[in-house]
């Protein structure tokens, strides 16, 4: 028996200019799916789009009030409204109707519902895991987490759980209103923390990490881990340097036969409608709509083999439900899919499993992938400036030498007024790091203690001198390491 029209619904959030893609992501897949048609078959998928103004429960509610009647299949989204995401889920499940979500697990969790969804962002346990599994090749370092809402203490519960049955230490510190990172930065600073989760999206994690540059916290002495999942986005050239150790993860599969196409069409949307240049690339959530859109037509597919299926017009004010709709969840729950995402296939509770996320590694041209993070909790990572030895690191990099003059160590030259920089010392040490930085293909460059002291502790806890430098690494601000 063929189905002579698939139709899911997708939701969509509120689209600026500038938006995600999702809207021309539901246009490829459908036109995808149909060019693979049988020609003689009259069969084909279209999508009805609707488009929250807000995220609220009663816009919501009114949009699924529409849709009911239409006769739909399944709803799609949205990737980025939680509380009309969980109402979604409460109206798809009094009528039976498949919800295939798109976006991070709601916090806190829906209670147990009577018909469940599925849904194709990983879950909060497996990136808790994910980040865990990266802690534990740094060696399990003290870690500074940094929230920009407080849900994220029950998005991260599992990773927080991990710290608090262990010897390791981890400080948590939420963003107020006004989003200024600055005074949790400097604590972290002070308190010398080196290794640091942003738990915010993209754009509020760049707004973080340009702080943490101005403060001189972008060093190879700090790692920073983002847990957004539209990390290929960001654009840090104005941020990372060749010391910066910035990792993220990304689903993208690069190597899908549709990948190259798909990015073309998004690129050239994004050039007809926005202003902004250039494009960023696909966010997650428009390649997770693609991939919603191919794992529900290929479920109704299979349903389809075994019974005729037809969809119901149903209503917000009547009892009744989609008679299909509890047979097309099961095949949803068996759909194995290689999408833009990578694979996709779920467990028995709807969540994505037998999937990998890329680790990447910013740079100043972009970012590559150091390691994979499996959903079976392995993690295997390639050998990065995250892991080489000291000479390798220091390579091609320019140290700060904070020092004193200090005869015989370091002396100005008696005519050191014909000279510049470097050149205007000698002495033991200088000798010395010549040496090391002609063995290690390093630069240097030697500055004087601003006060000229080796350093002593203050009433207030901070250090003066050379210490102090050292401590708050001032000497090496944004222009590299400081010694």
């Amino acid at each position: 028996m063929i189905v002579c029209r698939v139709l899911p619904a997708a939701i969509l959030d509120h689209q600026s200019a500038c938006g995600r893609g999702e809207r021309m992501a539901l246009g490829l897949a459908r036109e995808n799916i149909n060019s693979l048609m049988d020609v003689s078959s009259k069969a084909r998928v279209e999508v009805d789009v609707y488009e929250l103004q807000k995220d609220s429960q009663y816009d919501t509610t009114d949009t699924m009030c529409q849709i009911l009647p239409k006769g739909v299949v399944s709803v799609i989204g949205p990737a980025a409204s939680p509380a009309s995401g969980s109402t979604i889920s409460h109206i798809c499940g009094e009528k039976e109707i498949p919800h295939v979500k798109i976006g991070p697990e709601e916090n806190p969790k829906l209670p147990y519902l009577r018909f469940a969804s599925v849904t194709l962002y990983p879950s909060n346990e497996d990136l808790s895991l994910a980040i865990g599994s990266m802690l534990r090749s740094f060696g399990y370092p003290t870690t500074s987490l940094v929230c920009a809402k407080a849900e994220c203490l029950l998005r991260l519960e599992e990773l927080v759980h991990r710290f608090l049955i262990s010897r390791e230490t981890l400080s948590v510190r939420m963003l107020d209103d006004s989003l200024d990172p600055t005074p949790l930065l400097k604590e972290i600073r002070d308190d010398k923390v080196a290794t640091i989760i942003i738990d915010a999206n993209a754009s509020i994690s760049y707004h973080i990490l340009r702080k943490a540059n101005e403060l001189g916290m972008t060093s190879a002495f700090y790692k920073y881990i983002l847990t957004t999942m539209d990390f290929p986005l960001l654009r840090l050239d104005d941020v990372v340097d060749d010391q910066s150790n910035i990792l993220g993860f990304s689903m993208l599969n690069s190597t899908h036969p549709f990948y190259l196409e798909f990015i073309r069409s998004l690129n050239l949307s994004w050039r007809e409608g926005c202003t902004l240049s250039p494009y960023p690339g696909p966010s997650l959530s428009s390649a997770l709509m693609f991939d919603a859109v191919h794992v529900v037509v290929s479920a109704v597919r299979e349903l389809n083999r075994s019974q005729e299926i037809g969809v119901k017009p149903l209503s917000c004010t009547s009892p009744l439900i989609w008679q299909h709709g509890t047979s097309l969840m099961n095949y949803l729950r068996m759909v194995e899919y290689d999408g833009l995402t990578g694979h996709i296939e779920f467990n028995s509770k709807g969540q994505r499993t037998n999937y990998t996320l890329k680790i990447l590694e910013k740079h100043p041209t972009g970012h590559k992938e150091i390691g994979t993070w499996y959903s079976n909790n392995t993690l295997a990572m390639n050998s990065t400036s995250l892991d080489l030895n000291a000479s390798d690191t220091l390579v091609n990099k320019t140290l700060i030498v904070t020092t004193i003059l200090e005869n015989p160590y370091v002396m100005r030259k008696s005519n050191y007024q014909d000279f510049q920089g470097n050149d205007q010392y000698e002495g033991f040490c200088v000798d010395m790091l010549r040496e090391l930085a002609g063995i290690l293909k390093f630069s240097f460059k030697i500055k004087l203690v601003d006060d000229g002291l080796y350093g002593a502790p203050e009433p207030n806890g901070s250090w003066t001198g050379m210490v102090g430098e050292l401590i708050n690494r001032v000497s090496g601000e944004r222009e590299g390491n400081s010694i």
